[in-house]
């Protein structure tokens, strides 16, 4: 039974380090690429093991692992509150009550508001404002406002933000509902990083005509092994991610990523039906 949760946890690991891929457009803006951008590479993993080792080993000195394992219903008050009530242990520990509680929660209001806005429009300037990449979606999602804000991209995200929300009305409780959310972002999230490497190993083979100050490595079949490395440890790690008891959860945690990719290959089929005509 552990070895079987551990698996299927496998995905939420790929998870912790999301967003590392961001920093990859000043790869040519370090002091020796080469050298300097795998360094940092490699402190960025190390710095979330030893925050994620921490973490886990502080928070298992501060809650029974047997109380909160001890149902669905005590594991899914915890994976939505567990931080709070650290928060909350910690004030009363110093004798401040909830004031560590307030303020953590004050933060993490205001960094998940800055989370969401840089996630929907960051993504949307990056990909529709490149010339390259906007041939491949339709005109009216290229629409901007007075503000020079994608409105038609920011919709077509709430509307599907808002379908799965929607979707979650089926669930009983906030705190399960936040559970099978945060099971569901570490399926797709990053599920979307196989196409990344897919992409490095489509580079790797026009190697020759694409010149790059930086490579990960010199030698081409050991490039295509990692990459394929990589993309088979990805979607290993994903899959197994999907499988949760609970048959709602499975069934979302499947289909989602499904609808996902299929909007993916019918957008572009839409914009090169636009520019043929």
């Amino acid at each position: 039974m552990c070895r079987r949760h551990l698996f299927t946890s496998l995905s939420i690991l790929v998870f912790a380090v999301g967003g590392c891929e961001k920093i990859s457009p000043y790869v040519n803006k370090v002091e020796n690429p080469s050298k300097g951008f795998p360094k940092g590479m490699i402190a960025l993993a190390g710095m979330v093991v030893v925050c994620a080792i921490l973490g886990t080993v502080a928070m298992g000195r501060m809650f029974d692992p047997a109380v909160i394992n001890s149902s669905d219903e005590a594991f899914s008050a915890y994976a939505a509150n567990g931080s709070y009530w650290a928060f909350q242990k910690l004030g009363q520990y110093y004798h401040m009550g909830d004031l560590f509680l307030i303020i953590f929660a004050l933060c993490n209001v205001i960094s998940q508001f800055a989370i969401l806005v840089l996630s929907i429009d960051a993504p949307l300037r990056m990909l529709l404002g490149n010339e390259h990449t906007r041939q491949f979606i339709p005109t009216a999602l290229q629409k901007k406002n007075q503000y020079g804000v994608y409105s038609n991209g920011i919709f077509m995200v709430v509307i599907l933000s808002g379908a799965i929300i929607l979707v979650q009305s089926f669930v009983p409780g906030a705190a399960s509902v936040l559970r099978q959310l945060t099971k569901l972002n570490s399926v797709c999230m990053p599920m979307r990083y196989m196409w990344v490497f897919v992409a490095y190993l489509a580079l790797r083979k026009a190697i020759n005509r694409i010149p790059a100050e930086y490579r990960f490595v010199k030698n081409q079949a050991i490039a295509n092994f990692f990459g394929c490395w990589c993309f088979g440890v990805t979607a290993v790690c994903c899959v197994m991610g999907m499988y949760d008891k609970n048959l709602f959860t499975f069934a979302l945690n499947v289909v989602t990523p499904i609808v996902l990719t299929v909007l993916g290959v019918i957008l572009p089929q839409i914009a090169k039906r636009e520019q043929a005509k």
